[in-house]
């Protein structure tokens, strides 16, 4: 009977390890900032056939959720600022943006992920960026530097129109319901 009990308890405790999966159906990226002028705003999207991040998986190969991001498919809105911003990132010699979800975890009361980010040449590791849930979006938003990033911040006009050292980069993990 003991040994029953003692089997019993170890399957619903196995059970309770049970990791809180989060299936991504779109992902976005916004890298926000202002300018002696204004504020800009530069976004990516794209639509996920359904990548799953588990709440407080310890990261493996293949476990993280990537985005690989053609720093061209960022719109900011006209194509002034788009160019800006290509040059900016340095578009032509690094065509690509990566950013990594390496996991996601639960704090006392609320979730925290550890990203890496490859952003014109310059690894970054970021960790315990607080992600808020709301509704079925999970969003994460990290205030970063263009000194950080080893890039020049863009300005026009003999230097007029500048744009201010911090940019911030937000993280929507956009989840089906259910």
């Amino acid at each position: 009977m003991r040994i029953a009990s003692l089997l019993l308890c170890c399957i619903l405790w196995m059970g309770s390890l049970q990791k809180e999966a989060f299936v991504i159906q779109h992902k976005e990226i916004t890298v926000k900032g202002k300018t002696s002028i204004g504020d800009f705003e530069c976004s990516y999207g794209k639509e996920q056939t359904g990548d799953t991040l588990y709440l407080g998986a310890i990261p493996t190969a293949g476990s993280s959720l990537d985005f690989n991001i053609p720093v061209k498919e960022f719109g900011c809105g006209n194509f002034i600022l788009n160019g800006d911003f290509r040059r900016t990132l340095k578009a032509d010699e690094y065509p690509l943006c990566e950013v990594r979800v390496l996991r996601l975890f639960r704090g006392q009361s609320n979730l925290y992920g550890d990203l890496a980010i490859n952003l014109a040449g310059k690894g970054l590791r970021l960790d315990r960026v607080l992600f808020d849930r709301n509704q079925s979006v999970l969003e994460g938003k990290v205030q970063l530097s263009f000194e950080e990033l080893d890039l020049e911040a863009p300005s026009r006009l003999g230097g007029l129109v500048s744009v201010e050292e911090a940019i911030d980069l937000e993280i929507k993990l956009h989840m089906s319901p259910g």
